[in-house]
C-alpha cells in the first residue's frame, strides 16, 4: 500500500502552540507607541513633539523594514 510520499519526503511536523502574548506582544507594543505619541503630540510643543515624531514613525519604519526582508 503506498502512502503517496517518496522517500526523500520529510515526515510533516507540527508547530508548537504560541501563547496569546506571544502572538500579540509586538503589535500591542506597536500600539502603545502610536497612543503614546499620539498623546504626546497633542499635549505639547517642542522636544515632546519630535518623540511623538518618533513614536508615530516606528510602526511605519517597522513595517517597511519587515517588507523589505520578506522580499
Amino acid at each position: 500500500m503506498s502512502t503517496g510520499r517518496s522517500r526523500t519526503d520529510k515526515p510533516v511536523t507540527r508547530r508548537q502552540r504560541q501563547s496569546l502574548w506571544y502572538v500579540f506582544a509586538i503589535p500591542a507594543s506597536l500600539l502603545a507607541a502610536s497612543i503614546a505619541g499620539l498623546v504626546l503630540g497633542l499635549t505639547g510643543d517642542g522636544l515632546r513633539d519630535a518623540f511623538a515624531w518618533g513614536l508615530l514613525s516606528l510602526p511605519i519604519i517597522l513595517a517597511a523594514n519587515a517588507f523589505v526582508r520578506r522580499s
